[in-house]
């Protein structure tokens, strides 16, 4: 029990480093940022699930967003528990469909993820600028990142030693 602790708080730590490298890397387009790192932080959600085993690894999925909305890179704060629950879904979906998983989280993420960021855009008003952003990037980008994070977690985790459950 005490190693799978260790192992969330290093996936944890992983994981905010990772987020962090859109400030060490400013003159990176943001689409290819959000392409990028988006895919990584999916390694490390479907990786801790995978190596600890236990629900405590939805916690990267909460705490994600609220790095973001510190970053500035989620400008709204009623997103932080739509890309929360998005994130948490995908684990989930990563534990429980083993076989599918490489499809299926990523689809039920992004239509999440869409869906609460267009009742949140509806419901705030958000101009159309803003809301056109947030709109694509809570779209099939999801999809993209979480299919890369999904093949590139599977890679690790035959290096690692990972039971992906398949």
């Amino acid at each position: 029990m005490e190693r799978s602790w260790l192992h969330l708080a290093l996936f944890l730590a992983l994981a905010v480093l990772l987020q962090g490298l859109r400030l060490f890397l400013p003159m990176i387009p943001g689409p290819v940022q959000m392409f990028f790192i988006g895919s990584l932080l999916n390694v490390v959600m479907a990786a801790a699930v995978w190596e600890t085993r236990t629900r405590w690894a939805l916690v990267i999925g909460a705490a994600l967003p609220v790095g973001a909305f510190l970053q500035g890179q989620l400008p709204l704060l009623p997103l932080v528990p739509v890309v929360a629950l998005g994130n948490m879904a995908f684990q989930l979906a990563v534990s429980c469909l083993p076989g599918r998983a490489v499809f299926a989280a990523p689809v039920l993420k992004a239509a999440l993820l869409y869906a609460g960021t267009q009742l949140v855009l509806r419901l705030l008003a958000v101009p159309a600028p803003l809301a056109a952003v947030l709109g694509f990037m809570m779209s099939w980008p999801q999809i993209v990142t979480g299919v890369l994070g999904l093949l590139l977690a599977r890679l690790l985790a035959r290096r690692f030693g990972w039971q992906t459950g398949r």
